[in-house]
């Protein structure tokens, strides 16, 4: 039994070892299946990075009244070509003008106070304010010092005046009552005469005694304080350094007043600020606008240079330089491509999502009208170029996905055979070739046929 069955594994062997070698046969006596070749060449390789981006327009303002109030005039649409200066639209002014009108009447009444403060008093008015201030004085003095001797004298000789009188009118009185001659109203005369005498005795008396007695304390004060406004009344004509100054900043107080005034005028019209076109009006006129109107009131833009602003990642920005050569595609533009250069690079990142870009502007080597602002743009920069260096196609290049090593098939006659290569730089469909190929070498450019990799399996 076991002899039967070493006997069928022999002849399975034999007819296996028989069937293969006569389908090695007919493969070598057919002509082998090669695959697609490229020959290795030397050329330049040119390093490149893409990077997308938008076209803008090199100057771009959004224009807002600076303070609020009724639109009155558009002098402008959309599309029209404004110059620098230009008035845009304006604003209802009739208040605004009338509080300029104030400003002025405040300023030029400010100007004629400070220039009579500057100038001084008059010099009749001094002289009166002096002499009004050496009067209030001497009067002060006159009661300070007590009454004069002679004034004096004089109110007591009065009294004693006054009381002679009194004993004349007497003796009249009863000369004229003892007299059978008298009639009554000679009598009643005689005693008037008599009263009056008393009375004026009575005032002379007081009067000396006022005198003789000095000032009163109430007096005193009131001369004091005649003096002291007569004082203030000269200070006022002639103004110190402090007042001086204090009318020369209510002076420029109300310049500056005048000043505001007119520029909110001025801010009630809006001008170009740059030679450009109007891009949008988003005002009606008898529009009540803000300050602040969410998208402008009207925005301008310099469409006469146009700017390519891109997104570079962190990872690229450490290749570019400003002045580097770029080519740009557009997307409305197909089959098109133009040529700019990097003029600015920008030093600090913007981080969205965690990630931090650069920003990166590309100016237009030449204008053409075709491009539009707000274009989507894709930009290739070279950032490296490498002239008369050994270059195999990337497609042809194998990875080894443990070790990391490239290889890749090398057609000799009619045989594959698969050469371990070193890279250098690398470019999007090229790469350098440092080690592992020579110059008209011929691998394989696509996939490696059955044949041929019978052909590497055997090695022919």
């Amino acid at each position: 039994m076991k002899g039967r069955v070493r006997w069928l594994l022999g002849g399975l062997l034999l007819l296996a070892l028989v069937g293969a070698g006569a389908f090695l046969t007919q493969a070598r006596g057919r002509s082998p299946v090669l695959p697609e070749t490229a020959t290795i060449q030397r050329g330049t390789l040119r390093i490149t990075l893409s990077a997308a981006g938008r076209i803008r327009p090199r100057a771009q303002a959004v224009l807002n009244f600076a303070t609020a109030g009724t639109v009155a005039e558009i002098f402008v649409r959309e599309g029209e070509r404004v110059r620098k200066g230009q008035p845009i639209a304006r604003l209802d002014t009739t208040d605004l003008e009338l509080a300029v009108r104030q400003a002025e009447v405040v300023y030029l009444t400010q100007q004629v106070v400070y220039s009579q403060t500057v100038q001084g008093p008059k010099p009749e008015d001094l002289a009166a304010a002096r002499a009004a201030l050496r009067s209030a004085q001497a009067a002060l003095r006159a009661l300070e010092q007590g009454p004069d001797p002679t004034d004096l004298e004089i109110a007591r000789l009065n009294y004693e005046a006054a009381k002679n009188a009194i004993w004349q009118a007497q003796l009249t009185r009863d000369k004229t009552a003892g007299s059978p001659l008298s009639v009554p109203i000679d009598v009643d005369l005689a005693r008037a005469r008599v009263g009056q005498a008393e009375l004026q005795a009575e005032i002379t008396r007081l009067q000396y005694e006022k005198l003789k007695a000095g000032a009163r304390s109430e007096q005193l004060e009131a001369a004091q304080a005649q003096v002291a406004q007569a004082q203030a009344n000269l200070a006022r004509l002639r103004p110190d350094a402090l007042t001086v100054e204090r009318t020369r900043l209510q002076l420029e107080q109300a310049r500056m007043q005048l000043e505001q005034a007119r520029r909110r005028l001025e801010q009630a019209t809006l001008l170009a600020p740059f030679d450009g076109t109007v891009i949008a009006v988003n005002i009606e006129i008898g529009q009540v606008v803000g300050a602040g109107l969410p998208g402008g009131a009207i925005v301008l833009a310099d469409l006469s240079d146009l700017y390519l602003d891109l997104t570079v990642d962190e990872v690229d920005v450490v290749r570019l330089t400003e002045g580097m050569p770029v080519e740009i595609t557009l997307d409305a533009l197909p089959g098109r491509s133009f040529r700019g250069r990097i003029e600015a690079i920008a030093s600090a990142a913007t981080e969205a999502g965690g990630a931090a870009t650069y920003r990166a502007r590309v100016v237009l080597d030449d204008r053409d009208p075709v491009l539009r602002a707000g274009m989507s743009a894709n930009v290739e920069i070279e950032v490296e170029r490498r002239e008369r260096v050994l270059l195999v196609p990337n497609a042809a290049v194998r990875r080894d996905r443990e070790t990391g090593r490239a290889f890749v098939y090398r057609v000799v006659g009619d045989r594959v055979e698969e050469v371990e290569i070193r890279l250098g730089a690398q470019g999007e469909t090229e790469s350098e070739v440092l080690e592992g190929l020579r110059e008209g070498d011929r691998i394989a450019a696509g996939e490696v046929q059955p044949a041929s990799s019978l052909q590497i399996l055997f090695g022919r």
